[in-house]
């Protein structure tokens, strides 16, 4: 009998090793800006973290700084597009969805960004304007800042990635980011092995009750 139930067992965590390892797999980086993907082998979790170094005081450090701000912009379009299509992220708090469309919609208003424009073309946008105007190429900054995206077009988005003004809810939105996307790399959520985090979960194999995770 417990030969049979040890069997059972196996076979489980067998067929869940395949869903494990997607949640574990980073995205692709072919859809990731080549910017803000270079040299990561975890793109996403770096751009969460990176981002929430951007937003840290609310976007005051961005002021008079375009490049940095289109990039920090780019980022957040990029992280809210990979929690809602990959996976990887489905285990993060609802709230972490609900706080990055927040903060994509302040940034949007912000920066004169149309409210239907596709995430994807947003941030490769940006990311082109990003560097164009590290090599100091205004003019191809302004032509990657197109109007069927940029409500005001090349000049006027430039002036408003200068002064974005406050970005309180990005802020909050990117730290929370942060912080669950540590928690859920600690847990055993991408794996078998919780012991990194005395919070999380672990998996339960008791006769009666077949697999699942339960506190600690």
């Amino acid at each position: 009998m417990r030969r049979g139930r040890n069997a059972l067992l196996l076979l489980a965590i067998a067929a869940g090793l395949p869903a494990c390892a997607e949640m574990r797999t980073p995205a692709p980086v072919a859809r990731i800006p080549a910017v803000l993907a270079a040299g990561s082998a975890d793109p996403v979790l770096d751009l969460v973290n990176q981002a929430a170094t951007d937003f840290e005081d609310a976007g005051r450090s961005l002021a008079n700084d375009p490049a940095r701000m289109a990039r920090a912009a780019a980022r957040v379009e990029v992280i809210g597009a990979e929690f809602a299509r990959d996976a990887r992220w489905a285990p993060l708090s609802p709230s972490v969805g609900f706080e990055m469309r927040a903060a994509r919609t302040e940034l949007r208003a912000a920066l004169g960004i149309r409210a239907g424009a596709s995430p994807d073309a947003v941030a490769r946008a940006l990311s082109a304007a990003h560097v164009a105007l590290v090599r100091g190429d205004r003019a191809a900054a302004i032509r990657a800042l197109d109007p069927a995206i940029f409500e005001p077009g090349g000049e006027g988005t430039l002036a408003f990635l200068t002064r974005p003004g406050p970005l309180s809810q990005s802020r909050i939105a990117t730290a929370l980011a942060r912080d669950e996307a540590s928690r859920l790399a600690r847990s055993n959520v991408w794996g078998l092995s919780g012991a990194l985090d005395p919070d999380s979960g672990w998996l339960d194999p008791l006769p009666g009750r077949g697999m699942s995770i339960g506190p600690r």
